[in-house]
């Protein structure tokens, strides 16, 4: 327990120091209204990730020294979450979501009603991956999401602005059924993010160009 309690605290820490605006600050808020105790464990069995070697990879090309201590954390609990791959459950039935995204994705809940470390009804927060050179398609849903950036290399395409490089970092925030699509280059992608509230609704598939 102590070990995910670090990187929820490091994500906290570090989304209080760089968060600008006032939706950033109600999903920061919102993580820690989340009671992190033995009474709100979930009953999940921690697993090898699917997607190691590219886990792996992607927390060792961190070197960005305000992410270092959150890499740390991470390197230090990860074996102690429950790992998946979404097989298309977030989206909605016969979405096309694409086999690129469905074979390379990768997360696990640090909190979450069923999967997560910790129990919250309400919200998602978790850590998620995408392996290199993949187009994850433009996609809305209902809930507000937040995302930290861990890694270089990732491209985001927001609404119907042009792609553009985040590096490792930078927050991003996507209002409800706002459109957002990713591109993720040489290094695979880490991102942590989080959904507030209507973590129950499904995706949409935006179908654009590449």
């Amino acid at each position: 327990m102590h070990e995910i309690k670090k990187i929820i605290d490091e994500i906290i820490k570090y989304l209080e120091e760089n968060i600008r605006t006032t939706e950033e600050k109600f999903v920061v808020n919102s993580i820690k209204k989340c009671v992190l105790d033995k009474k709100t464990l979930n009953s999940v069995t921690p697993n090898s990730p699917p997607k190691h070697k590219s886990l792996i990879k992607g927390l060792l090309s961190i070197s960005s020294e305000k992410i270092i201590p959150l890499k740390n954390s991470i390197l230090e609990g990860y074996t102690k979450l429950y790992w998946k791959t979404d097989d298309g459950e977030y989206y909605e039935q016969n979405s096309d979501i694409g086999r690129n995204y469905l074979n390379g994705n990768m997360n696990a809940e640090l909190i979450g009603p069923n999967d997560g470390f910790f129990k919250s009804d309400e919200l998602k927060l978790g850590i998620f991956l995408l392996e290199q050179n993949i187009f994850y398609k433009d996609h809305k849903h209902a809930a507000p999401e937040l995302y930290l950036n861990l890694t270089n290399g990732i491209k985001w395409r927001i609404g119907e602005k042009k792609w553009i490089e985040k590096k490792s970092g930078s927050i991003i925030y996507n209002s409800p059924y706002n459109p957002h699509g990713m591109k993720v280059g040489k290094i695979p992608f880490i991102s942590i993010w989080c959904w507030p509230y209507n973590q129950d609704q499904k995706c949409i598939v935006i179908n654009k160009k590449f």
